[in-house]
């Protein structure tokens, strides 16, 4: 099962954010209660009622993964005192933590960028931060590497799965 508790929001003015919060998105497989991105501070009671509705408490989350380390994906970490924490830097060793997921490279908007796919979905973090990035095949505008952020969002869109953005909750575009 997978839910979005909160479809996230980035906001500009000309070049500048003025607004930022990542996409927070919630899987329970057969073994595990996963959050992906936590987003800002600000949206601590949300996720508290978010998975009250669920039947949850934040105690109950196995585990937590970070499809990057930038502030707005990161900053209610801490509210998950029970779950193991992914990142890029443990991925790998934890890759097997649930048979159900799997969590992929998915660099561009940051060198240690990662993305989860569970059945018919990727999570993609700032991969693909908006839904114009999928629908007109546009890089991050904020990247480390464009022509690596556009490998990775032609890669992630060849996967003919249901996308779910970093800061715009999911994107139908076949």
């Amino acid at each position: 099962m997978l839910k979005i508790i909160y479809d996230g929001i980035l906001i500009r003015e000309g070049n500048t954010i003025t607004e930022a919060s990542s996409s927070i998105v919630f899987i329970r497989t057969k073994k595990n209660n996963i959050i992906i991105d936590t987003a800002t501070k600000d949206k601590k009671d949300l996720i508290i009622n978010e998975l009250n509705k669920l039947g949850l408490t934040p105690d109950d989350i196995t585990i937590v993964i970070n499809t990057h380390d930038h502030w707005d994906h990161v900053e209610n970490n801490d509210l998950f005192k029970n779950a193991k924490l992914i990142t890029y830097k443990n991925y790998k060793e934890l890759n097997n933590e649930d048979e159900e997921i799997e969590i992929v490279e998915t660099p561009g908007h940051t060198y240690d960028s990662i993305s989860v796919i569970y059945d018919d979905y990727i999570v993609a973090g700032d991969a693909t931060p908006l839904k114009n990035n999928i629908l007109q095949d546009i890089e991050p505008k904020l990247n480390v590497d464009s022509e690596l952020a556009k490998k990775t969002l032609k890669w992630i869109k060849s996967l003919k799965k249901k996308i779910i953005t970093g800061h715009e909750g999911e994107v139908d575009y076949y």
